[in-house]
């Protein structure tokens, strides 16, 4: 009799134990980007990722240009590197995916997908091309619009306002091309100004 809710406690623990996580930081472009970006797989990849990813960008209003697997992100202007794993339970299935985009090498943006902890869950057995579009338009909620703009510059000199001042200060913080924690440190502090 005590044997049903010791079982039923451990499978309860089991399950709840597995998890499915999935975070995305939408990329932040500056508006003087062309709507150009280099595609970096990983080594290995299965061509139907690279296929599908490739194409949602093209989607996207963005034109695209493979780089070699492996390729660093600072060879382009804005670029994007993209894994993807599979396991086998029951049935294949894509167990994990990473996303990020980069500004002149700096990253600025990332999509994660992560089931590999989802063991227990049946939930896991997604179709992986509607999670690459999922994650791809949460990545790239505007696309390329707004991408080529050059922004025109002042002929006189006038005293900014205070969101002026922060506009000012936020695209000098893009333009220093520093490490994406450091960036989102220094992003939080102008932000609280």
């Amino acid at each position: 009799m005590r044997a049903a809710p010791l079982f039923l406690l451990l499978a309860m623990l089991s399950i709840t134990g597995c998890s499915i996580k999935q975070s995305v930081t939408p990329a932040s472009l500056s508006a003087e980007l062309a709507p150009e970006i280099c595609t970096i797989p990983a080594v290995g990849l299965r061509a139907g990722f690279n296929t599908t990813y490739q194409q949602l960008l093209r989607d996207k209003g963005f034109r695209t240009r493979e780089l070699a697997a492996g390729s660093s992100p600072d060879r382009c202007p804005l670029s994007t590197t993209y894994t993807g794993t599979w396991r086998w339970d029951l049935l294949l299935y894509m167990n994990y995916a990473d996303i990020r985009v980069y500004e002149k090498g700096r990253q600025v943006g990332q999509a994660e997908y992560d089931a590999r902890w989802g063991s227990g869950r049946p939930d896991k057995f997604i179709r992986a091309e509607n999670k690459i579009a999922e994650l791809t338009h949460q990545l790239f909620p505007n696309g390329a619009t707004g991408l080529g703009i050059v922004a025109p510059q002042a002929a006189v000199s006038t005293p900014l306002t205070k969101d002026a001042y922060r506009q000012h200060q936020l695209q000098r913080l893009l333009d220093e091309h520093l490490p994406y924690e450091q960036y989102q440190r220094r992003y939080r502090q102008l932000m609280e100004e």
